[in-house]
């Protein structure tokens, strides 16, 4: 249907705005340096005069003065003296001039009267005078005339000061107060010129009211023609019209299907199928963050789901897609009032589309992992991985891991922490590892990237910790430490569950909390305050692959930390790379101080140890004492 609105984008309603309020905001200033301009040369004609009869003034005080004494002492000492200056000053006395007075500053700073000859109002000799304007001062800096001007309706009120020097010194001040009225002419002038900007700004804005009217009908259309009218989320067209508009690097991409929609509508029919879309559309949008997060129907039973990233959060948009779905997994789908059916979807996710040179691009890859999450059977989260993406088979899928949690596939493998001294075990590191169907041990690298940043990483973090314990149970002679991450540490549940293991006698003395060296733990009130809780629940704090990130000795502090285990990757060069050896020397150093103790990680062979038992170091772990493996 063709368009006939004034305005074709909305984004032309701000420019407008912009343009005329910009219009109205130079007319109000062109008056007023106008009305100024007029004012100023009122001034300069209307004072010329006056200025001149008060330097002139000036010039015949001084010479009633004996200008080897003191000024203002001769006039108040001297009655005879003092009427002859007001005589003078009271020759300046007009119309227009209605005060005019000598003034002087007192040891204290304090202004007062010398000489008044107002013919109203007149001050006694060494009354004070109050002054309400700083301006006054600067005349005994600048030494020159000053003129303090005050604007009113229909006059302008100027304040000339003019001092009164002996050897080069300002001793007393001259004033006079003069008005000037206005004339009748500017002022019917100005008031036009007024009048014409408020009826510019009454026209402007009735102007700005249809411009409104219009755009919000443009709108309202736009928004038909870009809503699906069956599920109520955005349709085909607004993505072809604003996806060179959108921002990838605020956004994560993920595409979802609904399994096997084909065969619910061959079975119960059209309408069945329509129902289940809006219920599904229903669901996503409710899963949603408002405003935040974008649901678009891409055809038949396709979604492609737009999540706004959260630069407080690390990847917290992924579990905005989880959310979608589980609760789309969890929900009953009715298709009658007694009959529902149970629905399942397959999401394709890419983490990171703004890598993508286009939309359409970083669309193919969410795609791509959409197709993979179908292949391997649905009801399936696949997040695309450029270097997996041909070989899959290698890593486990968000919903392999799900099963293995929810079927106790899970276990640890445990390595030594010997101590350097004695080679005797002080304590273990669990590791995780899962058991597939088939019997084989997965290790992390096949694990975790999976999961980063998600709801299962958390579920892992509480079933590794549940193994340790029940461990710790068994035998009450061994010590445990235990991997969390960030993350982990903000989370109530984790905390709560470590809190209750506290109450165990000897569990938290045994049970080590190792964390991955990271700022972001003391960033937040909450992950610094949960550190400080489980050291005073007895926990020790680990920080794990030191030296590997910010390496800020300050946060050590700020938690407390009792031990550091040094990147892996630093003590296997720490032999033949002198910048290794000395950040390793550093460290151990700066723990010695802070009472700290440290072990050095990936110890592979006897000559490594020797150097790390020759810096001081403490404890070892490594393959040269023994490789991770089941208690």
């Amino acid at each position: 249907m063709k368009e006939k609105f004034l305005i074709k984008q909305p984004l032309y309603l701000i420019f407008s705005v912009v343009f005329i309020s910009g219009v109205l905001m130079l007319l109000l200033y062109g008056t007023i340096k106008i009305e100024q301009s007029i004012e100023k040369k009122m001034i300069e004609i209307s004072t010329n005069d006056v200025f001149t009869i008060v330097n002139n003034s000036v010039i015949q005080i001084e010479e009633l003065l004996d200008k080897e004494q003191d000024y203002s002492s001769q006039i108040l000492s001297n009655e005879i003296l003092q009427k002859a200056i007001e005589k003078k000053l009271e020759l300046l006395i007009t119309e227009n001039i209605a005060y005019t007075y000598l003034l002087y500053k007192d040891e204290r700073g304090v202004f007062r009267f010398l000489a008044d000859g107002s013919k109203k109002d007149k001050a006694f000799v060494n009354q004070k005078f109050d002054i309400d304007n700083l301006q006054w001062l600067d005349v005994y800096k600048t030494k020159e005339s000053l003129q303090i001007e005050n604007s009113y309706l229909q006059e302008l009120s100027i304040t000339h000061i003019a001092p009164v020097f002996r050897k080069g010194k300002v001793e007393m001040l001259l004033t006079v107060d003069f008005s000037i009225k206005k004339v009748r002419k500017i002022n019917q002038i100005l008031t036009m010129m007024k009048n014409g900007i408020i009826t510019i700004v009454i026209i402007i804005i009735l102007f700005l009211a249809i411009l409104l009217f219009q755009t919000l009908r443009y709108l309202k259309m736009r928004k038909n023609a870009y809503v699906d009218k069956l599920t109520g989320v955005y349709n085909r067209n607004y993505l072809q019209d604003a996806q060179d508009f959108i921002h990838l690097q605020d956004y994560i991409l993920a595409t979802l299907d609904i399994d096997h929609f084909k065969a619910v509508n061959d079975t119960y029919g059209h309408d069945v199928g329509d129902k289940i879309l809006t219920q599904v559309a229903e669901c996503i949008r409710g899963s949603m963050r408002k405003h935040q997060d974008i649901a678009i129907r891409y055809g038949g039973e396709e979604f492609v789901l737009l999540i706004k990233r959260d630069p407080k959060e690390t990847l917290e948009e992924i579990n905005i897609v989880e959310y979608i779905f589980k609760a789309i997994q969890t929900k009953d789908f009715w298709i009658q009032k007694k009959e529902s059916l149970a629905i399942t979807v397959s999401i394709g996710v890419n983490l990171a589309p703004h890598q993508s040179r286009t939309f359409s691009e970083a669309f193919k890859l969410a795609d791509i992992a959409l197709f993979n999450a179908k292949s391997r059977g649905r009801n399936n989260i696949e997040i695309y991985d450029e270097n997996n993406h041909n070989n899959n088979s290698t890593m486990m899928s968000i919903n392999e891991i799900k099963e293995a949690i929810e079927e106790n596939r899970l276990l640890c493998y445990y390595q030594k922490i010997v101590s350097n001294e004695t080679l005797e075990s002080s304590h273990y590191e669990a590791l995780l590892r899962i058991r597939d169907k088939q019997g084989n041990i997965i290790t992390p690298d096949r694990i975790l990237p999976a999961i980063e940043g998600t709801f299962l990483l958390r579920n892992i973090t509480k079933a590794v910790l549940e193994i340790c314990y029940e461990k710790l149970l068994v035998d009450p002679d061994i010590s445990i430490n235990v991997n969390l991450n960030p993350t982990d540490i903000i989370n109530p549940s984790i905390i709560e569950i470590l809190t209750e293991y506290a109450q165990q006698e000897g569990i938290a003395k045994r049970l080590g909390l190792e964390i991955v060296e990271t700022q972001d733990v003391v960033r937040t009130a909450d992950g610094k305050e949960n550190l400080l809780t489980l050291k005073k629940l007895g926990y020790k704090i680990y920080i794990d692959d030191f030296g590997s990130g910010y390496s800020n000795f300050i946060y050590l502090a700020q938690i407390q930390t009792d031990f550091i285990k040094i990147d892996g990757a630093i003590i296997k060069k720490i032999l033949d790379d002198k910048i290794s050896y000395l950040l390793v020397k550093s460290v151990v150093g700066f723990a010695k101080e802070a009472g700290i103790q440290v072990i050095a990680e990936f110890v592979s062979s006897e000559e490594i140890y020797q150097k790390v038992k020759e810096l001081g170091i403490e404890y070892s772990q490594g393959y040269h004492f023994s490789i991770p493996s089941e208690l």
